[in-house]
Parts: structure tokens; sequence; C-alpha cells
């Protein structure tokens, strides 16, 4: 497997996703999704549709999972499965809110290897090899810079970011202490509903953390392998439910908070719930 080349074409992929979204915001056709407060949109199933379409032909003996159309692919035995989440952060998107992105993820088994998410507005992509360190870039022309977290602040100069899965609810006892927790004991608590957008800020130093509940497979899993590529540590609980992953000074101090407590190298399984 060329991860390399893997990683060329899901760059192009997230950046095409993105432009599409762009282009398509005054006319976004919007619906409810599912029983709860989700929505989708004409843009989140058409991107999907051409990634899943180009990956297809590349990759045909490989599985794709997608957050709209579900498996897709050579099913789930395949040795190498793609995540998909085409327009992450659709409420923003309906809202107007800057604040949306593409996630593309590569497994082998149940590790990522390759992971892009890509800030749509801006065209600001982060991207990651495993093994082979993170990189950004801002468009086609532009040189890659590669991705170092930098040195932590103390927590109480520290933002960090918190998402959780659209299944919590507002009276999930765990999330109500987690929250409650981290507004008190750092600086200022980011919620931005688009984990492409957090993963890129933490990547890029802007953030000391992102602690993440019960989230996506899609939005969880190649942000976590680009954070630890940038030089960051992860940290996940037993249940798998509660990852937080950042600088490392950080994470600790979060740890101490939260008591998360199992220290991790490389990134949480792509299986894990």
């Amino acid at each position: 497997m060329d991860l390399r080349s893997a990683a060329e074409l899901a760059i192009g992929l997230a950046r095409q996703a993105g432009d599409f979204a762009v282009a398509e915001h005054d006319s976004a056709q919007v619906e409810a999704k599912g029983a709860g407060s989700d929505l989708v949109t004409h843009v989140d199933r058409e991107a999907e549709r051409r990634i899943v379409a180009v990956l297809r032909e590349h990759y045909p003996e490989h599985a794709i999972l997608g957050e709209e159309e579900g498996e897709q692919g050579a099913g789930s035995g395949a040795r190498y499965g793609w995540l998909i989440d085409p327009l992450d952060g659709t409420n923003n998107y309906v809202l107007g809110l800057d604040v949306f992105g593409v996630c593309i993820t590569l497994c082998e088994g149940e590790e990522p290897v390759m992971a892009v998410v890509h800030d749509s507005p801006r065209r600001r992509t982060c991207w990651a090899i495993a093994g082979q360190g993170a990189w950004l870039s801002h468009g086609e022309a532009d040189e890659p810079r590669r991705l170092d977290l930098g040195a932590a602040d103390p927590l109480d100069r520290t933002t960090i970011a918190f998402t959780q899965g659209y299944d919590t609810g507002h009276d999930d006892a765990r999330r109500n202490v987690l929250f409650a927790v981290l507004e008190r004991g750092t600086k200022r608590v980011l919620r931005s509903w688009a984990p492409s957008s957090d993963w890129g800020l933490l990547a890029t130093g802007h953030l000391g953390a992102m602690v993440a509940y019960r989230n996506e497979i899609w939005d969880r899993v190649g942000g976590t392998l680009i954070a630890v590529e940038s030089g960051g540590e992860l940290r996940t609980d037993p249940t798998g439910e509660l990852i937080v992953v950042g600088k490392p000074q950080t994470v600790r101090e979060l740890d101490a908070l939260l008591g998360v407590t199992v220290p991790r190298t490389e990134p949480a399984r792509a299986g894990s719930r």
C-alpha cells in the first residue's frame, strides 16, 4: 500500500469536497436527519458520493464507511478501510458559520495509517501518515509545513476543545460532569461542533488539547493520528468512550482532572466506540 499516493488522493478529494460545499452554500437543500436535531444537505450526500466514486475506482478492494450512506466498497472484511465525513459541521454550514470541513481517514485493520482534515472555508489542509509526521498546506501551490504542537501553557491559560457524539444527550451525566470540570479547570472550552476545525487548530498549536466523548468514528480517528504525528500524547479511558489528545503536558494535567488514566502512544483503535 502506497500511503503517500493515498494521501495525495485524499487531499485532493477533501479540497474538491470543500470547494463544492463553499460554492453550494447559498443553494443548500436542508433536511432533518434521524430522530434528533441533526441536519443533512444535498452537499453532504453529493460530496460523499463523489469521494466514494473515486476511492472505489482507485481502491476497489478497500472498504468504505461514510457518514451519510454507511458501509460501501469491498465490505468489512477488507484489510484497508476508509472513513469519510464529507461535510463535518453541517449545522454550522446551514447557519452560515464558516466552521465546517472534511475528514478522510484510511485504516489498516483497526489502526489509522493516513488521515486528512480540511478546513473548507480557509482551504487549510492538515494530513498525516503513520510514522512519517503531520503536515499543513493552504492550497495546491503552497509548500507543506511540518506540524509541531509546540510547548504547553498552564491549564488556566489554555483553551481546549470539547466534542461529543450526536447520540450524547443533555442528560448524559458523565458528559455534564466532564464539561463542568473542564470549564472550571481551564482558560476556555471551545465547542465548535466541527471536529475537522478543532483538529486543525490543535495540530497548528492553537489549542492545548482535544477532549472527545462518544464521538463518531469518522470525525475522531483521523484527527488523533494527525495530533499524535504532530508530537501529541493520547490517552483513552478503559471504556473507549473518552479520549484526550494534545500537547503532552496539557494531556497529563487534564488526566489529573478527568481521570482518563490509560496512556497510549498510538491513535485509538478505529473500532473503539
